[in-house]
């Protein structure tokens, strides 16, 4: 994944969450991920049990030779990110390997008490407090805990999701509200200790909340 952070009016990092958990989604959703798709191949080896994401970090020209490697970009709020087809690390195209992996200082999101009411089925993704990660390592999180979620939800739930048009919230939450959202959670992301921490640390939980939620 990359996202787009210029040096002028960057994105929020509430808007980076969210579109980097909505473009793994639709990624996974899109025809040429399918069985017959042109992206089958790369998405079904990539979709095992041990997952791995990256996020990296692109502004101006070297985001727009992005948009040429396979993938989608999807725009959340102040945020574009590139989401691309799966494939090896090493074996990256140049106008992705030569972008940045570590985060450039953004703001931020406020420390979140209690959840907000939702008027309709609600994909939430709470990160976990008490673990201290670099924006790009929490955004690979949150797509972590949508993408598990996601493919847990049966045809009519996913239907009611997307007529619903896809809402999502990720959340900052304090320790107490944690604890109560993740005790709730049916998707619990544990890292598997690739970059900055150990294998086993629990990051981030995903529920859907809101009416016709459950």
């Amino acid at each position: 994944m990359a996202a787009r952070v210029e040096k002028v009016g960057p994105p929020a990092l509430d808007d980076i969450f969210g579109a980097a958990a909505l473009g793994v989604i639709m990624l996974l959703d899109d025809a040429r991920s399918l069985p017959g798709g042109e992206w089958h191949d790369e998405v079904a080896a990539w979709n095992g049990s041990r997952i791995r994401k990256i996020m990296r970090r692109a502004r101006a020209s070297a985001w727009q030779r992005a948009q040429d490697v396979p993938g989608l970009t999807v725009t959340c709020g102040t945020a574009e990110v590139r989401i691309f087809v799966p494939g090896l690390i090493d074996s990256a195209p140049p106008e992705l390997s030569k972008l940045q992996i570590q985060s450039s200082p953004l703001d931020e999101p406020d420390l979140v008490e209690s959840l907000p009411s939702f008027d309709a089925p609600t994909l939430v993704v709470a990160l976990d407090p008490a673990v201290e990660m670099s924006w790009g390592k929490r955004a690979a999180q949150v797509a972590h805990a949508s993408q598990r979620l996601w493919e847990q939800l049966d045809r009519t739930q996913r239907l009611d999701w997307n007529a619903a048009t896809r809402p999502m919230k990720v959340i900052a939450p304090t320790p107490s509200l944690w604890d109560e959202f993740v005790a709730d959670a049916p998707v619990v992301i544990r890292d598997g200790g690739f970059t900055e921490i150990a294998p086993g640390t629990r990051t981030a939980a995903a529920q859907m909340i809101g009416p016709g939620a459950s």
